[in-house]
């Protein structure tokens, strides 16, 4: 069987380990998955201002697809310093040894050179998108940094940690998108961050459960090490069911349109709760992460993909 996710061997592969290696470092599947927010940030751009959004992107597909390998290049910077810094606790977890680096593929400063070119490319050209668009570029690198570097380091602090990814991987994407096209101080892109925000805050802490003895080893005090995990799904829970509360109010009060479809996103995220009820620790053979990994990034993906069909289609 070839190699699919992370979780899988190199023995798999069919290209050259060194290269399949490169490309596993900027975790892909979560980096396509932010990429793909401005394409569908794009859309949601055009029908709130009235323009069919299909003929906006089709139209201007050059910036879209610029603007789109741009978000991959600044996650992927993020993401490959992440498992830089991460390398010696990853030589330790049973789940993460088929990653890039404790695998032998790739060094860590291979990983974090890699990473800082990414980050530099990244922003150079949203800088050529757009003046608003480089702006958030910067602030999103910023927080991939020093969520693994030092003085600030916020994966290792508590609670902190989460709200640093729901804010470079929720509040600030939406925004983003429309800053692509000068607009990322609009009511609509800020509102659906927000939404997004909670999201992240609640489905994020996933990853950490199948973490949790390697964290509180290394004194990585996760909300999993610190709170246990039957607490930490009921806190899961509980977020959830706020950020569907802030979504029927920001509606309510007409800052975002009427999305009725993102309500579907009710159905993976519980069915993802259960999951992880029954079995917290619980990791995928393909991805390496926990077993809902897929359907947490499909979430987030979701809330970005059905306010364009049901803007399009309704």
């Amino acid at each position: 069987m070839v190699k699919i996710g992370l979780g899988q061997s190199y023995d798999k592969v069919l290209i050259s380990k060194k290269i399949r290696g490169y490309i596993d470092i900027t975790k892909p599947a979560s980096s396509i998955a932010v990429m793909l927010t401005i394409l569908f940030g794009s859309i949601i751009y055009a029908e709130v201002r009235g323009i069919d959004g299909i003929v906006f992107i089709l139209d201007n597909w050059k910036q879209t697809l610029y603007a789109s390998t741009t978000t991959f290049l600044l996650h992927s910077g993020s993401q490959s310093l992440n498992m830089a810094e991460d390398a010696h606790i990853d030589r330790h977890t049973d789940h993460k040894q088929n990653r890039p680096i404790p695998s032998g593929v790739i060094t860590e400063e291979e990983a974090r050179s890699l990473a800082w070119i990414f980050m530099f490319l990244g922003i150079a050209r949203a800088f050529i998108t757009s003046t608003q668009f480089g702006l958030f570029a910067i602030v999103l690198a910023l927080l991939g940094v020093f969520y693994n570097l030092g003085p600030v380091r916020a994966k290792k602090h508590l609670w902190i940690n989460l709200a640093w990814q729901a804010l470079s991987r929720g509040l600030l994407v939406f925004p983003a998108a429309f800053a692509v096209w000068g607009a990322g101080d609009s009511p609509v892109a800020w509102g659906m961050g927000i939404v997004a925000f909670f999201l992240v805050l609640s489905l994020q802490n996933s990853a950490d459960l199948p973490d949790m003895e390697m964290d509180e080893k290394y004194n990585i005090i996760t909300p999993a090490v610190y709170h246990g995990p039957r607490s930490l799904i009921k806190i899961m829970a509980g977020l959830s069911a706020l950020m569907f509360a802030i979504f029927t109010a920001l509606v309510y009060m007409s800052v975002i349109p009427n999305f009725w479809l993102v309500y579907l996103l009710a159905i993976p995220i519980a069915m993802s709760l259960i999951k992880l009820w029954r079995n917290p620790e619980a990791t995928s053979d393909i991805s390496g992460q926990s077993t809902v990994w897929y359907a947490y990034y499909g979430s987030l993906a979701s809330l970005y993909i059905l306010p364009a069909v049901q803007l399009v289609m309704f």
